[in-house]
């Protein structure tokens, strides 16, 4: 769990500090410790592109194929109402 935290939040750091970069929140599960979201929004898809780019997202799916997580479930939104 150690390794996970310093990892997340080295992304999230990272990832915050990108141009097009809105929100990158961590949560952590109230009922599952153990279980974490990610809510990440970016100005559009040139900015996702860049931090696809970046080597913090290298170093996190990195982590992700060394058995770092146990399963990882993206989801894709279009923003509504948003503030």
């Amino acid at each position: 769990m150690d390794d996970f935290l310093t990892m997340i939040e080295a992304n999230a750091v990272g990832s915050r500090a990108e141009p097009g970069c809105i929100r990158f929140d961590v949560l952590q599960s109230a009922d599952q410790s153990n279980k974490f979201f990610f809510y990440e929004v970016y100005e559009d898809a040139d900015a996702i592109a860049h931090h696809k780019e970046q080597p913090h997202y290298a170093a996190w799916g990195a982590f992700k194929e060394s058995g770092g997580t146990i399963s990882s479930v993206s989801k894709k939104a279009d923003g509504k109402f948003m503030t």
